[in-house]
């Protein structure tokens, strides 16, 4: 059985990976987040969205495991929830997590997924703006009449 780590002990690990903000060539900050939700909780998959121009990016900022291109159910889940992230009263992106388990998100889980959003939310506004600009880019680059290449400005 999967022991959960506790709503403040999951917090803390994830303001320590946002604060720390190191990126390897293939790891950003939010996988580590990612990985940290799915080990530290029941939750079989978890995805970071940026909303672009009034709508949720096709390409996720972050996703763990197999990527998850569109907000289907993955196979095996049975319950889902989505948390916007939002700065202010302009929302950045959506939190999306899944479990296999049934009506697996309760109270608590909410509580946590919300703070987790707000603490992304923040991250993307400031030290995090790199990801968000790499994440539009590939998105534009990916529309028909796109450059073809994503460059970072």
């Amino acid at each position: 059985m999967k022991r959960y780590r506790s709503r403040r002990g999951l917090l803390a690990a994830i303001e320590r990976v946002l604060r720390a903000n190191q990126p390897s060539f293939h790891r950003s900050p939010l996988d580590e987040v990612i990985e940290l939700l799915c080990r530290g909780r029941h939750y079989s998959w978890v995805g970071i969205y940026l909303t672009t121009e009034g709508s949720p990016a096709r390409q996720p900022l972050g996703a763990g495991g197999d990527p998850h291109p569109d907000a289907q159910a993955l196979s095996g889940a049975r319950s889902k929830i989505l948390i916007s992230m939002e700065l202010g009263t302009r929302a950045v992106g959506v939190l999306s997590a899944e479990s296999a388990d049934e009506n697996a998100f309760g109270v608590e889980d909410r509580v946590l997924l919300e703070k987790v959003a707000a603490r992304l939310a923040r991250f993307l506004a400031g030290p995090g703006q790199y990801i968000v600009r790499r994440a539009r880019n590939m998105a534009s680059a990916a529309k028909p009449g796109g450059s073809g290449t994503p460059s970072e400005k």
